[in-house]
């Protein structure tokens, strides 16, 4: 078992068998095992992004963390507009930080061009703000 991870991607496996098939780019966060992950039930809870199944046999998966820097690809939940603070949303992924008052972890900014929509994948610079008050 890796006690340090230097670098930004580290090896889970996926809590359950085929609950990650196709959800590269949606937030996770530690499963109830050692060493698993599944889809983030909340913005405090995410550790990373899905970036890919290693196997479809397999439980192996590649999450990028959270935290470490450059950008990082993620499911858009909604319209978010270039240079939007971004925080956890419904189902795993990211929505524009609310404009009304409220505490927000937000896991990045948006850096490409227009709005995206429902479902995009987009990059965001990963830069965690632990507590934005609009």
């Amino acid at each position: 078992m890796d006690t340090y991870s230097e670098g930004p991607y580290k090896s889970f496996q996926e809590e359950t068998l085929g609950d990650l098939v196709d959800k590269e780019g949606f937030l996770v966060m530690l499963g109830n095992a050692d060493n698993t992950v599944k889809l983030a039930t909340s913005g405090d809870a995410a550790i990373g992004v899905l970036h890919q199944r290693t196997s479809m046999e397999s439980r192996e998966v590649a999450v990028r963390l959270l935290g470490k820097g450059g950008t990082v690809k993620v499911k858009a939940g909604g319209v978010i507009a270039k240079d939007a603070r971004v925080i956890w949303g419904a189902g795993a992924k990211v929505i524009t930080q609310p404009a009304v008052a409220g505490s927000y972890r937000t896991f990045g900014r948006k850096t490409a061009m227009g709005n995206s929509a429902e479902d995009d994948v987009v990059e965001i610079i990963d830069v965690i703000e632990p507590v934005i008050v609009p």
